[in-house]
């Protein structure tokens, strides 16, 4: 019976060490990362945006994205969320959904930056608005730093007129440990720049990151000068 029961651990710590999860080591940045063919993964993304830094109370929207993500082949994934939101002192409701596409390009290290091809499109349940959005993820491992740059193009359709602009998400990390690493990320466009710290822990299976950023220019258009927001992974 003892040899039996000390068995159940082992062969979970084995399956669990070949399974790998698109644990994430930001929280606005994508790295050089799909989730692996025949696999699927549930995340949680809760961010709280609010207008003011200074001023909090009553003032945050709370914002829920629930995704499923599925792994297609060794290189393309794809994945479908389902958004909510819930004003400041308003009813919690249903915001729209996204469906995104991931590909890797070749293989990790062959080239200076390791490329992936990452594509979305954003709709609301009425149907009035599109957003089209196009990012090339550059991502790079040195050691215990890990590096990643996404630039960004994305185009928005609302009732006949069409608008464009380029943003940009950053970020490099240092691991602490196999679980543990921290970080700082940098994102911004035409509205604002935003810079924040972030921390991440977990490995494959079951990991969760947990991030920052606040404005260090004038934000405009009414985009938020806070944001905060933490992604919880769970593979399936």
């Amino acid at each position: 019976m003892y040899c039996k029961i000390k068995t159940i651990p082992i062969v979970f710590l084995a399956i669990a060490s070949i399974i790998m999860g698109d644990n994430r080591f930001y929280v606005w940045t994508y790295e050089y990362k799909t989730m692996e063919r025949g696999r699927a993964e549930f995340e949680h993304y809760l961010t709280f945006k609010a207008p003011k830094m200074d001023s909090l109370a009553g003032s945050v929207t709370t914002v829920h994205n629930i995704e499923f993500e599925f792994g297609m082949n060794d290189k393309f994934d794809f994945s479908i969320y389902q958004n909510f939101e819930q004003p400041a002192g308003g009813a919690f409701q249903y915001s729209g959904y996204k469906l995104r596409a991931r590909y890797k390009f070749g293989g990790k290290n062959q080239y200076l930056m390791d490329p992936l091809l990452y594509f979305e499109y954003k709709g609301k349940p009425d149907f009035i608005k599109h957003v089209l959005e196009w990012k090339l993820i550059l991502a790079k491992d040195f050691e215990s730093f890990h590096y990643a740059i996404n630039p960004v193009f994305e185009i928005e359709y609302e009732e006949g007129e069409r608008e464009y602009e380029l943003k940009y998400n950053a970020g490099s990390s240092y691991r602490i440990n196999e679980l543990l690493r921290i970080g700082l990320e940098i994102k911004g466009g035409k509205n604002g720049h935003y810079l924040g710290p972030v921390i991440s822990h977990g490995k494959d299976t079951f990991w969760v990151a947990l991030g920052s950023a606040f404005a260090f220019t004038e934000i405009i258009n009414n985009k938020p000068e806070f944001m905060l927001r933490m992604i919880l992974g769970i593979h399936l």
